[in-house]
């Protein structure tokens, strides 16, 4: 349902799109003056819970409105889309990012090729487009997350031509859609169930659905708020219920035709999913971006006494330095990474399944950098690290969802590992194949297959659960190694943070490196070390290019927010005895 790529633009070819990478990268940003405006400064503790969810709605519109994206930029992954979910402002808010995301990619991506043939359906989706509804998609059910092919909920077709769209039990809950009038704005969404005509199971299917005014919920749905997430903005994730919820004709999306295959039907009405895998998984960028920025500036303010009795940052020591370089290093790669991947998620012409299969190995890769570097980098803060005013601490915990969100990362890398090993398709093949990542690729595929034919080659079993599940990450992550690796030496990354980049690959899996790579472990530590020590005279134009100092509140990062932040703590003092405390 995607807009095919325009003719004559690469899509998975030996160069990356220079002109597109610049657009994306390079560009101005067009969030400046957000991120310097009241309505983005860090929420005052005093506000309810109420109140800052609240707070996060109007910072999604006020963000989504400074793109002023169209249904065809959604509709078509458009650059400008993928501008939006990878833009700095998701470190200051990522409630609102999460809010975009899905009233953006989900609910507007499954309505919209709907409107063509449907022209009374453009109306809700400039509204949605426009942030004057809050727009939901619900697929996910309490007990049916990984199996969502199986969700209980029904719409039952009625003599009359219309539905009734009912919760049949408390596992059929849909779950974590922001149902609830908490956002003060009404509530409509894309609800996916299964249609019943004349006590025939039909398949799944997505009905439009209101649930509220703003005020309060419709007739017959009910939204239990669920608490807010650790170190999230908050946003309104609740379980919402259906009783025999009447619904007209005009709410179903598609046909009313028996499907041949239901499987087909599952992932054709669920297609945006995919994409979200890819575009959310990159917000991973601009939150690494303003972690080194913060983590950089702590260590280059922070003083210890050195050996000769004078004071010196504590950058200059490497435990600080290697964590900061490798999320550099990172981040550039995945830019690199997220345009090539994204161009050929666009191109129609290839096989659906090699699409989802970039997304989830850009996916494993992105999600795997991420909690590594977010880890090292609040480590090397100290006890500031523990504080979400840091934002650190809060953009790993902002972040942890999406590893779920959109598809938990183990589960699609057990789908894309295990249809790759029996042969059901290929992932676009190599094009350095004497690279050391490629053959780390195809080495760990040929020890896989190994073992799987020694089992029969029978893909559902106890022992390929038992050995091959869990090298289905491991695999993707391989996959998608090599591929961000192709991606940024087609783009002219720097060599030297290519050098860093590739360093920090064959640490991940140094054993087999040592084993089979003719890379000794003292050796792979020098590969790093000569990485390292070549980037590290740039390192203070590197924190500059990040692009984050606007978008960074952390006291850590500068004497003067730092002075604010301990000038504004509650403040205790008295005249108290001294003797009277310790009882003489």
């Amino acid at each position: 349902m995607l807009t095919p790529e325009p003719e004559g633009r690469e899509v998975y070819g030996d160069q990356i799109d220079q002109t597109l990478y610049s657009q994306v990268w390079h560009s101005t940003p067009v969030t400046l003056g957000l991120a310097n405006s009241s309505l983005f400064k860090p929420a005052p503790q005093w506000l309810s819970l109420e109140e800052r969810t609240r707070l996060t709605y109007e910072r999604a519109k006020a963000f989504s409105a400074a793109y002023g994206l169209t249904v065809e930029d959604v509709l078509c992954l458009g650059p400008n889309f993928w501008k939006l979910q990878t833009d700095h402002l998701a470190a200051v808010d990522g409630g609102a990012l999460t809010l975009i995301s899905i009233q953006y990619n989900l609910f507007v991506g499954t309505v919209a090729p709907y409107a063509r043939t449907r022209p009374e359906l453009r109306s809700i989706l400039q509204r949605a487009m426009d942030f004057d509804i809050s727009a939901q998609f619900m697929l996910t059910e309490v007990g049916h997350g990984l199996d969502a092919r199986n969700l209980e909920t029904t719409a039952t077709l009625l003599p009359n031509g219309h539905f009734e769209l009912h919760t049949p039990s408390s596992a059929a809950a849909k779950c974590m859609p922001p149902t609830t009038p908490r956002g003060g704005l009404p509530v409509v969404a894309v609800v996916i169930a299964k249609l019943i005509v004349a006590d025939e199971d039909y398949g799944v299917r997505a009905f439009l659905v209101p649930l509220g005014n703003g005020k309060e919920m419709c007739k017959g749905v009910i939204s239990k708020v669920l608490p807010p997430r650790t170190g999230a903005h908050p946003i309104d994730h609740a379980l919402t219920y259906f009783n025999r919820v009447r619904l007209p004709k005009s709410a179903l999306l598609g046909s009313l035709e028996k499907p041949q295959s239901k499987r087909d039907q599952f992932y054709a009405t669920i297609h945006r999913v995919s994409a979200g895998t890819l575009f959310l998984s990159s917000s991973c960028i601009p939150l690494l971006k303003v972690a080194v920025y913060n983590a950089s500036r702590f260590s280059m303010r922070r003083m210890v006494t050195g050996h000769d009795g004078n004071p010196m940052p504590v950058i200059q020591f490497r435990t600080q330095q290697l964590p900061i370089l490798h999320a550099i290093a990172q981040y550039h790669v995945l830019q690199a990474y997220l345009i090539h991947a994204a161009t050929a998620f666009r191109n129609t012409k290839t096989d659906p399944r090699v699409r989802h299969g970039i997304a989830t190995a850009f996916k494993a890769v992105a999600v795997h950098h991420f909690q590594k570097s977010i880890k090292a980098l609040n480590e090397g803060c100290g006890w500031h690290g523990y504080y979400e005013h840091n934002q650190l601490l809060q953009l790993e915990l902002e972040f942890r969802a999406v590893g779920t969100a959109e598809g938990d990362i183990r589960v699609l890398a057990i789908r894309l590992a295990s249809e790759l090993l029996i042969g059901r398709y290929s992932m676009p093949p190599p094009r350095y194949p004497q690279h050391a990542l490629a053959r780390h690729e195809a080495a760990v595929f040929a020890e896989a297959r190994h073992l799987l034919a020694t089992h029969g080659g029978v893909h559902r079993s106890e022992q390929f659960n038992r050995d091959i599940l869990p090298l289905a990450l491991p695999l993707t992550e391989a996959v998608g190694y090599r591929m961000a690796y192709e991606a940024a030496r087609d783009a002219h990354i720097d060599p030297k943070l290519l050098a860093l980049y590739e360093s920090g690959a064959v640490l991940h899996d140094g054993a087999w490196y040592a084993e089979h790579g003719g890379i000794a472990r003292l050796a792979q530590r020098e590969m790093e070390a000569r990485a390292a020590d070549a980037l590290l005279p740039f390192l203070s134009d590197l924190v500059h290019e990040t692009g984050a100092r606007a978008y960074s509140s952390a006291p850590i990062a500068s004497d003067c927010v730092w002075g604010e932040f301990v000038a504004g703590l509650e403040t205790f003092e008295g005249e108290a005895s001294g003797g009277d405390v310790l009882g003489l």
